[in-house]
């Protein structure tokens, strides 16, 4: 269906930056739309969490690319996507017990431990 589109980037780039904005919410990143569109034009000073979201948007696009072009995802495109957006190459998490916790303290999501 995509590629009946004209220009498919549109829908990839809105899809991929409503994407990296929800996601972001989860680990308290919290940015606007307005925010994000005017980060693109380059209009105004962007806030952290607009950055952050924008990182996240390029680390989503990259590995859209990257699955389109070779139709699957190895375990080292993963790690590229996860260099990308954290600036690092840590790698795979080795300690278990990782969990998000609201400002109550209760957890509020446990990612995958394996």
């Amino acid at each position: 269906m995509v590629s009946s589109i004209p220009n498919e980037a549109i829908l990839i780039n809105t899809l991929a930056l409503q994407e990296a904005k929800h996601s972001s919410e989860i680990e308290n990143i919290v940015t606007t739309n307005d925010e994000l569109f005017k980060a693109e034009l380059d209009i105004v000073n962007q806030s952290l969490a607009t950055k952050e979201v924008q990182n996240y948007t390029q680390a989503l696009k990259s590995s859209f690319d990257t699955v389109r072009k070779s139709g699957i995802i190895r375990l080292s495109d993963i790690l590229a996507i996860q260099e990308e957006l954290e600036k690092n190459v840590a790698g795979f998490r080795k300690l278990p017990g990782t969990t998000l916790k609201n400002s109550q303290g209760d957890i509020v999501y446990t990612p995958p431990q394996d």
